[in-house]
């Protein structure tokens, strides 16, 4: 670390307040150079509902156009704690249930059975990532399409089937509900699960249920392959929007593996909303943060239903990459802060560090 920025982060880490708009625009501005970043932004939402923010640096280099506050930036598997909670207040309504088997409402697709484990598998452990399927990442075939697409017809667009059709046909990684694998595949079965047992399409339930009643009106589905105001992301240096405002990775194929456009304050918002009770009830995040796995030999953080549980501090978020973007967001029990922060490049970017550092900044 540079020696100015340590310097910094020494007198703030001294002083008696938290951090206001101006003490947290110094600090970002700081790591925002020493890390190379187009830009970064934060905000901090404190136990009474306040919330401080900031933006620094570029939202698009080639057009010397700052980053505000207010911009949207694809947040990545961040979007997976919204499905999760949407699947938590079909449960409350007495529409789901976690433990229903997944064979319920999916068992007369024509790839449900092929699916590892498909006879097993409840929502509980495709909301937690202990179902034993494995990822479409990890398809050489899957790999080998993307990549064709991308050169034949200038986007790797995958349909949900097709990226599940990825896992079909494989060995369970584990028996179910004994272990943990990280699968946006899951996801997108638990996608398919939502909307075959409410006959209605995951983003109008997503608007109805969650964003329109808090308003969280900067939050937006990535379904269409331009997204309105967004900023350029930086993959590998590289600029991920063509002129046209495409982006060279197709968005809509996150859907409820992520398939979210958002920003810092919405984040903290929303999870303000969350902790708050004014989405699911208090117990029904318990259960969220509870999750079906834990490893017997310990862990720094496991898993529950949509959410990284940390236990040390005991603070409980996500974080969430897109091809050009990388964003984080934690709240911390304790102090009942939240804190989200976002860039507009990917690569080895540590958010995770920022965030602790910015809360350990920020307490009085």
């Amino acid at each position: 670390m540079k020696k100015w920025l340590l310097l910094l982060l020494i007198t703030l880490s001294q002083s008696a307040i938290a951090l206001d708009e101006s003490e947290l625009s110094a600090l970002l501005e700081l790591v925002r150079e020493d890390r190379n970043m187009p830009g970064l932004r934060a905000a901090i939402r404190t136990v009474d509902g306040s919330i401080t923010s900031a933006a620094v640096g570029l939202a698009d280099k080639e057009n010397d156009v700052d980053l505000d506050n207010g911009v949207g930036m694809p947040g990545g598997s961040t979007g997976k704690t919204f499905v999760a909670t949407l699947t938590m207040l079909l449960v409350e309504e007495g529409l789901l249930s976690t433990d229903d088997l997944a064979s319920k409402w999916l068992g007369n697709t024509e790839w449900f059975s092929r699916l590892p484990n498909a006879e097993e598998i409840r929502v509980k452990h495709l909301l937690s990532h202990s179902s034993g399927v494995k990822d479409y990442p990890d398809s050489l075939r899957c790999n080998v399409a993307s990549v064709w697409r991308i050169l034949r017809r200038g986007s790797n667009d995958f349909s949900p089937e097709e990226l599940i059709e990825c896992v079909l046909d494989r060995d369970p990684l584990f028996p179910v509900g004994k272990g943990f694998y990280y699968s946006d595949a899951a996801y997108l079965v638990l996608g398919r699960l939502i909307e075959a047992a409410t006959g209605r399409e995951y983003y109008d339930l997503l608007r109805e249920r969650i964003l329109d009643p808090l308003a969280l009106h900067q939050i937006r589905p990535q379904d269409t392959e331009r997204l309105p105001d967004i900023t350029p992301g930086y993959a590998s240096g590289a600029r991920n929007l063509r002129r046209d405002g495409t982006s060279k990775y197709n968005p809509v194929s996150e859907w409820t593996g992520g398939g979210l456009v958002t920003n810092p304050t919405m984040l903290v918002e929303f999870y303000g909303a969350l902790v708050d009770g004014r989405i699911v009830k208090e117990e029904t995040l318990e259960l969220m943060l509870g999750g079906e796995w834990i490893d017997p030999e310990g862990s720094r953080f496991h898993y529950g239903y949509g959410l990284f549980v940390y236990e040390n501090p005991d603070s409980f978020g996500y974080g969430g990459m897109w091809p050009g973007y990388r964003t984080q967001v934690t709240h911390y029990r304790d102090s009942g802060m939240t804190i989200a922060v976002q860039t507009n490049r990917d690569g080895k970017v540590d958010l995770p560090s920022l965030v602790a550092r910015i809360a350990e900044l920020s307490s009085r």
